[in-house]
């Protein structure tokens, strides 16, 4: 997949970021092309061969619609989670390690879901703190906005659900 500069683009474990540049570095076995790319919210600038891109996971930010589509999924109905927190944890990590907006929202929602009910573990809450911090960050990267508003948001459709279905 090419990439120019000014991309946005989601690495699947730092999160989102801009392609900053393209530089081509020398080698003994000849010219390499690399992405650089900066990732302000974690504060990293990444610098990836053109090769491993795909491999690396890397992918283009979700678009306006699609950011509208993982609002929806965090409205949605859950899905029922493990009670047995080793599957669940297993379950959620599937999830967010794909790096994935709508797979990271059902994780969110779900496990939001799941601790009205029941309990959440440390690992729990840090996977549920990651999810959102990682949805966040690429809702106000499409959406140019701040990363706290886009937190705000998040948060607003989550409790909005869990009220819809406590009436």
């Amino acid at each position: 997949m090419e990439f120019a500069v000014g991309d946005k683009v989601v690495h699947p474990y730092h999160g989102p970021g801009t392609i900053a540049r393209v530089e081509q570095k020398e080698f003994m076995e000849g010219q390499e092309r690399y992405y650089v790319i900066e990732i302000p919210d974690q504060g990293l600038t990444l610098h990836i061969p053109q090769h491993r891109m795909g491999i690396t996971g890397v992918r283009r930010a979700m678009s306006e619609k699609q950011r509208h589509q993982v609002l929806d999924t965090l409205r949605s109905k859950p899905q029922e989670l493990p009670g047995d927190h080793k599957e669940r944890q297993e379950q959620v990590w599937e999830k967010l390690k794909t790096g994935h907006p709508f797979q990271i929202a059902e994780a969110v929602r779900d496990l939001t879901w799941h601790q009205k009910d029941s309990h959440l573990t440390k690992k729990d809450t840090d996977y549920l703190d990651r999810g959102r911090k990682l949805l966040a960050a690429e809702m106000a990267l499409v959406s140019d906005t701040e990363v706290d508003d886009a937190s705000k948001q998040i948060e607003a459709t989550l409790n909005a659900a869990l009220d819809t279905a406590a009436n």
